[in-house]
């Protein structure tokens, strides 16, 4: 028994239509709505309210408003040296909603310096660009008989082990910058760990410790009064507020260090929607009244790629890791 089947002469038009449905079916969706973003956005800062993070973070969240036209409001989640944050930012949606202001103790430190960290930064965090950088320098107590770097190192090491050096907290670049320096000076000094710099340079102020890593607008009003006195810049050459004092590596210590701050999302989040986030980013900070708010907080402006910045991230984990692991620093 033969059957067959009468197609008519509409056929061709109907497979037509059956085959266009199947091909928007199966096409990829796009990379990101061409509208992001089309809702407020919120910018993780993992510190205290009125800090100089939180400070640099509402001048950067500011200017991303109005680049975006729409809403970046900051929430402040502390704690953990920059962990609680952090962490919030790692398991949020990967959309470009949710971003986080990123430091050294959040990317570079906290791997290596504590133990079971709940997210993994070069992991679960994606680089959206380079806010800033902010130089630091090396002050030291009035009462130590040293006017150089290279004086106040061979004062430490004829006192071997026997002076101290503060940080604003343990695992923060303040005290890992100080023991690279130690690396490669030869210094030996014990680690005093206060709970922020404004403790910290009041007790360097008070002799109470001998030397203390600090950002370099934090050093010069209290070296201007006398409180402390200011021995280098860590920067590659001498900066414009501080332009009598020498670098670390003229003074014959080949060390160069920064604090910093990124701009991070959660990993995933699509290319087009970083790369949205990275512009808006870069057109911020390359406004002269944004980069004047930020020099009166200490920090200077900076451009990035989406690619300079992951590498920068990955460099400096690198790099602060070898110096852990040198210094015997083991994970608390």
């Amino acid at each position: 028994m033969k059957i067959r089947l009468r197609l008519g002469a509409g056929f061709p038009r109907v497979a037509a239509l059956l085959a266009l449905a199947v091909t928007v079916q199966l096409a990829p969706a796009p990379a990101q709505a061409a509208g992001f973003p089309e809702r407020p956005l919120q910018l993780i800062v993992p510190f205290t309210p009125g800090g100089n993070a939180d400070i640099v973070a509402r001048i950067v969240a500011q200017g991303m408003s109005e680049e975006l036209g729409q809403p970046v409001v900051v929430m402040n989640k502390p704690g953990a040296s920059a962990a609680i944050g952090a962490e919030f930012v790692a398991r949020a949606a990967p959309d470009g909603y949710t971003m986080l202001f990123g430091t050294a103790e959040s990317h570079a430190l906290n791997p290596h310096l504590r133990k079971n960290l709940p997210y993994d930064p070069l992991k679960q965090l994606a680089t959206a660009g380079i806010i800033d950088r902010f130089p630091l320098s090396l002050v030291s107590s009035p009462a130590v008989p040293a006017q150089t770097l290279g004086e106040f190192v061979a004062h430490a090491k004829a006192n071997d082990g026997k002076l101290n050096f503060a940080s604003w907290g343990n695992g923060s670049v303040s005290q890992i910058a100080f023991e690279q320096i130690m690396q490669i000076t030869g210094m030996r000094m014990t680690h005093v760990p206060f709970t922020g710099a404004a403790p910290a340079i009041t007790a360097v102020a008070a002799g109470d410790v001998q030397a203390f890593v600090v950002p370099l607008s934090v050093a010069v009003p209290q070296a201007a009064s006398g409180r402390v006195r200011l021995l280098a810049v860590l920067s590659g050459a001498r900066e414009t507020v501080a332009p009598q004092t020498p670098t670390a590596i003229e003074q014959g210590v080949n060390v160069t260090i920064s604090g910093w701050h990124v701009l991070a999302v959660p990993a995933g989040t699509p290319a087009a929607t970083m790369q949205r986030l990275n512009t808006a980013l870069n057109a911020v900070t390359s406004r002269a009244d944004i980069g004047e708010k930020l020099a009166k907080t200490g920090a200077q402006a900076e451009k990035s790629t989406l690619e300079s910045a992951e590498r920068m991230v990955r460099d400096e984990w690198t790099r602060w890791g070898e110096v852990a692991r040198r210094a015997g620093l083991t994970a608390q």
